[in-house]
């Protein structure tokens, strides 16, 4: 019963928020296309709860004829991306489709980040772990990382959170979020600025605490 109230609410939030975001969304893909002609929707296989495969939607950002599935991860000042893309992505509007994959049962709004098949295969015993729980649009290792992310450095700071989350965790991953943000978008539209290979570990210390040390 307490699942199925969850799903309910979760659902309603993801239509509302999916139909409030809709105007911003129509605008940027014309940005996009402008910027850069193609699809509109990248359509990508993740790996979901209990190693369920399922398709994860996004607003094509990359240039036409870039190369997608290499590198899977996106890199610092990745070059498959045009300055405006870039900052297309530092606002997360390109995840807005993904309130799709909420209301489908795919996802939800706080877990970890879904990966592609290739990536899962080759995790360990320990790390497959992070399938027992169901990938969520927002979460501490979008927080904590951002480009150039190391996959067994993401599953650590997943699993140190997701095995002893709390409700105040989860509300100050999203405290948190909207400060991360603006701190990205910042640092995409000050074009003396360049994007460096890093890690928020202030961000870990705060929202893990005593955890944050492996």
């Amino acid at each position: 019963m307490k699942h199925a109230l969850r799903r309910f609410f979760e659902i309603i939030l993801a239509i509302i928020l999916l139909t409030l975001s809709l105007p911003v969304f129509l605008v940027t893909i014309v940005i996009v296309l402008v910027d850069s002609p193609g699809s509109i929707l990248l359509k990508q296989k993740r790996v979901g709860n209990g190693g369920k495969h399922f398709r994860l939607y996004k607003l094509r950002t990359m240039k036409r004829g870039a190369n997608g599935n290499w590198p899977m991860h996106t890199q610092v000042n990745d070059p498959r991306f045009s300055p405006v893309c870039r900052l297309i992505r530092s606002t997360c509007i390109d995840e807005i489709p993904q309130f799709w994959n909420i209301i489908k049962g795919d996802m939800t709004f706080i877990g970890p980040r879904p990966e592609r098949p290739p990536i899962v295969e080759a995790y360990n015993e320990r790390q497959r772990d992070i399938l027992k729980f169901t990938p969520g649009l927002f979460g501490i290792s979008q927080l904590v990382f951002r480009e150039g992310v190391v996959v067994s450095e993401k599953i650590d700071v997943e699993l140190r959170y997701y095995e002893n989350r709390t409700i105040w965790s989860d509300i100050k991953v999203l405290l948190y979020t909207p400060l991360v943000l603006l701190s990205h978008i910042s640092g995409k539209i000050n074009p003396g600025k360049e994007a460096t290979n890093h890690k928020h570990a202030w961000l870990e210390r705060a929202i893990l605490g005593q955890k944050a040390v492996s």
